[in-house]
């Protein structure tokens, strides 16, 4: 299954569009009863300008129009999830709604 990737620039990440983001996913996450699965990670690209932001495959069913304003990518999942940071959902390892 697609994983969805948002880049964010660090001027995009610095003004707060993180927290919007967040806000967005926190609200549907919520008014769905928490979809098992449905997660946001984050982590900064290799050259410190480019934050991304990782849906997990849940998340596209709830937030298909959120994911289609931010130009999200689909892709395969992320192999190497070293340095990724929890943001919100139903994460892994029993981490769940940090919003």
């Amino acid at each position: 299954m697609n994983w969805h990737c948002i880049e964010l620039s660090r001027q995009e990440y610095q003004t707060g569009e993180l927290d919007i983001l967040r806000g967005v996913f926190h609200a549907a996450y919520i008014a769905r009863n928490g979809p098992r699965g449905m997660a946001l990670y984050g982590v900064w690209g290799d050259n410190g300008q480019v934050y991304r932001v990782y849906a997990t495959p849940a998340t596209e069913r709830h937030l298909r129009p959120i994911l289609e304003a931010y130009s999200a990518k689909k892709q395969d999942p992320p192999r190497d999830r070293r340095g990724f940071e929890f943001i919100c959902g139903d994460g892994e390892g029993g981490s769940s709604l940090v919003c």
